[in-house]
């Protein structure tokens, strides 16, 4: 009770101060004590004088970043990075901290680090778990996407069980889906402040420099491919977009990597009036082949009008002249906007794959937006 009641008043005292500032930061919502907590700490900044973006995806960098900070920003003996990144391919503001979080032993084993890459839920509890001393924690049978011998199962339930974070449903943990800002600062603050597994924070957090200012955003794109198509509603909320209707649906497809590639599929209605969002890559020099990704996304609204069995979000990746070889794929939510109608998933190839995005030289895509699974 002690506890809770100082959580409240730290939580009180702390929104009347720097986060208050934050115009997008609701003093409501769950992020709210947290982000005032990590602003006052130097722990992190807003992404402008008064916002701080809580519903931005926060990258590997920037949350490696955040807990070097929390630490008291200790310099590493030298500036050794992780085996595939260099001086050169990381950005100044992140190598203080990886070198450390490398060094400390933080990142486990782990060479598949890309500080421009969203950090995911199953990461951050590692880098979190591992910061902690490596915690042992009784094992969680619970959640049916986090395998026993997973990586990342021991911090998931270890994580759990000291109250950082909870499952995204009674038998999910979603461990690849992407974290935001306020949510790492929500698991920061649980974990460094409301648990107290690690550290003294620093009272009076050193002066930041320009090169330890927040660090930038994902890196850009190397190149974008667009498209339109058509879309067709279910009319579930009885408004203008009925399913005898067809409107123009947009796709956008980012590519940064020759395996990774942000696909933005725009409607002009809720995501919750559809449910396949197809994009088609299409080439007239080679008529004989086309490259589908096919996204599949069950809602509430459809209980009582689409039979519905499998994953709630699930991707399908289609080669139409079927040349074999090994293929293996995943996508990860980054950031829906359920009601603007846009549909937002990263699609990551392995990097032993056939399939590369490079192959989408000279390809135009298209989308198609249907209510049939």
């Amino acid at each position: 009770m002690k506890k809770t009641l100082a959580a409240f008043f730290l939580a009180l005292t702390l929104l009347t101060g720097s986060a208050a500032a934050f115009s997008d930061v609701d003093e409501g919502l769950y992020y709210a004590a947290p982000i005032a907590w990590a602003v006052e700490r130097g722990i992190t900044t807003g992404t402008s004088e008064d916002t701080f973006s809580p519903d931005a995806l926060c990258t590997q960098g920037q949350i490696l970043t955040f807990l070097w900070r929390a630490a008291g920003s200790p310099q590493a003996e030298e500036e050794l990075l992780p085996p595939g990144l260099t001086a050169e391919s990381v950005s100044s503001s992140f190598r203080p901290a990886i070198a450390w979080a490398y060094q400390a032993g933080i990142l486990g084993g782990s060479a598949a680090l890309n500080p421009s890459a969203p950090c995911s839920r199953g990461m951050a509890m590692g880098f979190l778990w591992r910061y902690a001393g490596s915690p042992d924690a009784s094992p969680l049978g619970i959640f049916t996407d986090v395998a026993p011998g997973a990586g990342y199962a021991q911090a998931v339930a270890w994580a759990v069980e000291s109250g950082i974070t909870s499952g995204t449903s009674e038998t999910t943990f979603s461990p690849g889906e992407p974290c935001t800002r306020g949510q790492i600062a929500t698991f920061l603050y649980r974990c460094l402040n409301e648990t107290g597994e690690k550290v003294q924070l620093p009272e009076e957090p050193a002066p930041q420099t320009p090169a330890e200012s927040e660090p930038e955003e994902s890196a850009q794109p190397l190149r974008t491919y667009a498209g339109t198509g058509m879309a067709r509603s279910l009319g579930l909320d009885g408004s203008e977009f009925t399913s005898e209707g067809e409107y123009e649906a947009k796709v956008t497809v980012d590519v940064y990597s020759p395996y990774e590639a942000v696909f933005t599929v725009q409607v002009p209605f809720p995501l919750f009036q559809a449910c396949n969002y197809l994009v088609r890559f299409d080439n007239p020099e080679k008529p004989d082949r086309s490259f589908l990704f096919t996204f599949l996304r069950w809602d509430e609204a459809f209980a009582d009008m689409i039979p519905w069995e499998d994953s709630h979000n699930s991707f399908r990746f289609v080669d139409t002249s079927d040349p074999g070889g090994l293929l293996s794929v995943q996508q990860d939510y980054s950031g829906d906007d359920r009601i603007g109608g846009a549909l937002v998933r990263r699609v990551t190839f392995s990097q032993d794959s056939y399939f590369t995005f490079d192959m989408l030289d000279g390809y135009t895509p298209s989308c198609s937006v249907t209510t049939n699974r």
